[in-house]
């Protein structure tokens, strides 16, 4: 994170449906985060490498995120313009330019 302290983050999906076969359902997403240092209190780190050393760097959000080179952006970040070369590419989804000023 930019703070450069390390968290334990667990999410997963919960979907809910009333009605039969086909009926629309809700999909809703479940996050907890708690800070590195206090993650083997929780049931959830148990049998996870905690180490800050191997943690995958995240942002906070892809919007506003620096680091350019994330494999799992969702959104180009703000400011920057995308680099467009279809004979190229890249290992982040959106290829940037330098920041705009």
């Amino acid at each position: 994170m930019p703070d450069e302290r390390t968290y334990l983050w667990i999410a997963r999906t919960v979907s809910h449906g009333q009605g039969g076969y086909g009926a629309p359902t809700k999909t809703f997403a479940v996050a907890l985060g708690c800070d590195v240092r206090q993650a083997e209190r929780i049931v959830y780190s148990q049998g996870l490498n905690i180490d800050p050393a191997v943690a995958t760097p995240i942002g906070m959000g892809c919007k506003v995120c620096e680091r350019l080179d994330c494999p799992q952006r969702a959104f180009p970040p703000i400011g920057r313009e995308l680099n467009i070369d279809e004979s190229r590419s890249h290992f982040a989804p959106y290829a940037t330019s330098a920041p705009n000023t």
